[in-house]
Parts: structure tokens; sequence; C-alpha cells
């Protein structure tokens, strides 16, 4: 049986990405219905995408029988109350990022479908590039011996804040949750450890503004220093990482945004191997990698707890930028 979805919130991203990847499921799922608190937009959204209602409200799409999982991109504030109604409706939920603006959302967030024994993921489709999925494979294989550091640049150019994402008691955080999540995420999942301590700077100094640039050292808990820069500042940025090892080097160009087509090269003693990759499938992929958790009952990559590591660690990155110091991630 092909599993039914619902989407709240119909901006930009969900009608370029997220629906059309939803409809890419074929016969496994199918877009059913959409909310927008305007009935024009969540019609004609429903029109654009195929699907089979519209709605103004989200509790109505949570009452909707034929709904199994719901994908929330509405503003970051509302992620938790939104994810929280929908377990308490017995609906499976993929959240965009971040899951929630503090520690304590995100925790009641992961608590609510834990208690439901529903599926919660978080939608960090970085890691469903194939650059990627290629890289975390040659990591755990040992291809290039132990990490020793990381350095990963993500931009989406020089991009001003709008829109909700300009209102802080919206937004939360600036491109901290725009764009540094991404790599944040990224590296935990290919390292398969969680972040120690970091030292970040972002380009508002330690004032509570919204920020376009966040620079972050992190140390992770298996000693791997990582370096990344994530903005929404630079003109001609380098959407690269370099991955250093013991026994080798991994260099991803043009692969740490979406949408773009680039390369992986493997360099070991044996010599350098390289690998075109595109990542202007990942949302494909990630959605279908959901829908196939919910429908197999395996837990989502990335998961809800996936989610709230992120928050947890996004809390002591902005807090070591306030305040100007080393912070240790509490978890």
């Amino acid at each position: 049986m092909p599993l039914g979805w619902g989407i709240i919130g119909t901006g930009g991203f969900a009608g370029s990405a997220t629906a059309p990847a939803i409809n890419a499921l074929g016969t496994e799922g199918s877009l059913i219905a959409v909310v927008s608190r305007d009935r024009g937009r969540a019609e004609a959204f429903a029109k654009q995408h195929g699907a089979c209602r519209a709605y103004t409200h989200y509790a109505d799409l949570l009452r909707d029988r034929e709904v199994d999982i719901v994908y929330i991109s509405t503003p970051n504030a509302l992620h938790a109350e939104h994810a929280i109604a929908a377990a308490r409706a017995g609906k499976h939920v993929l959240c965009e990022k971040p899951l929630a603006t503090s520690v304590a959302d995100a925790r009641r967030v992961v608590e609510a479908f834990e208690a439901a024994g529903l599926k919660l993921g978080t939608h960090f489709q970085t890691r469903h590039h194939t650059a990627f999925a290629e890289t975390k494979h040659l990591l755990d294989r040992g291809t290039i011996g132990d990490v020793i550091l990381i350095q990963i640049e993500v931009s989406s150019g020089t991009n001003q804040l709008r829109s909700w994402r300009a209102d802080p008691q919206l937004a939360g955080l600036g491109s901290i949750n725009n764009i540094a999540v991404h790599p944040f995420d990224l590296l935990r999942y290919l390292l398969g450890s969680e972040v120690r301590e970091v030292v970040a700077m972002t380009d508002v100094g330690r004032s509570t503004e919204l920020e376009r640039m966040v620079l972050a050292l992190l140390r992770f808990q298996n000693g791997t220093l990582a370096y990344v820069n994530a903005n929404q500042r630079v003109p001609h940025f380098q959407p690269d990482i370099d991955i250093y090892g013991t026994d080798g080097r991994v260099v991803g160009i043009d692969c740490t945004r979406p949408f773009r087509e680039g390369e992986l090269r493997v360099l070991t003693a044996a010599g350098e191997q390289v690998t075109k990759h595109s990542s202007k499938d990942a949302v494909v992929r990630s959605v279908a990698a959901f829908n196939d958790a919910v429908k197999h009952d395996r837990e989502p990559n990335a998961s809800g707890l996936d989610g709230l590591r992120s928050v947890q660690l996004t809390d002591a990155v902005i807090q070591s930028a306030r305040e100007g110091r080393l912070v240790e991630v509490t978890y």
C-alpha cells in the first residue's frame, strides 16, 4: 500500500523540492493534502502538485485519515508545536531543520514520538547526496585511515535574510539554522561521533542580531578536528569539503549544497580516483528513504535524535560566539 503524505507549510522549498520528491515516490507514496493559512495559496499548491485536498489549518490535515506522513516546512519556531500535534494525531513526521529552536522543545518532540511509537525524521538531505553516501562508505571501510581533520564550506551566496527568516522570534538564528546545521549534521554522520567542544565566531560578533556567517572549530569525541564555514555573505563561494586521514585524503568539489554537479577525489597510496556526483536528486533520495523507513519500520536517516543533537550543538555554537569562549557541548 502506498503511504499518504501531507505538507504543512507551502513555502519555496516545499514547492520546488519536497512536493516533487513525494510525487517521485510513484507506487510507494503520494501527496494527499497540503496546508497554508492562505486558501488561495493552498489550493494553487495542491493543484500544481496533484494533492487531493487543500486545508487552511494544520489540525484539519492531521484529522485526514489518508495522511500517514506529515512533512513540516513551517517557520522554525512552529516546528515543535506542529510535530507534537502530529504525534498526538498518530502521524509520522519528516520535519525540516531545525527540529526546534530550543533544546527543551527538541527534546519534547523526540519524547512525543517515542511515546507514540511513530517515526520522526529530521530533513538533513545532505546525508543523501551521492558523494556523501560514497564518502561514508569510504570512511567506515578505513580507506583513508583515521580522520584527523575536516574542512568544509557551505554557502548560498550573498543572500539577505528574508520573510520569517529575518524575524528572530520565528527563525531563532540566522545562517546557523539556515545553512550551518547541514554541515554540522553531515560531519556527525560521516564520523559517527558527537562534537565534544566548540569555538565559534559570527559576523555580528557577540550581539544577539541574526548572523549571516558563522565560522566554527569543532573537536569531536573521537579526536577529529573540523573547521566549518557556513554563510550567506560570500560571493563566488566554494561548496567543497576536504577530509584528511592518516592514510589518504577525500576532496569533495561542488558537493556541499543541493542541486549541483560535482566530483569526489580520493587520494591514497594507490593513487587518485575521481568520480562524478550530483546532488540534484538529494531531496528525492531523502524523501524516499523516510518513506521506506516508515513502511519497513526502520530508523530514519536522519532521525529525530539526530535533530535533537543538532539543536544541542547549535546551542553550544551560538553560546560560544556570543560569550567569546570555548564551550563543551551538553547532551
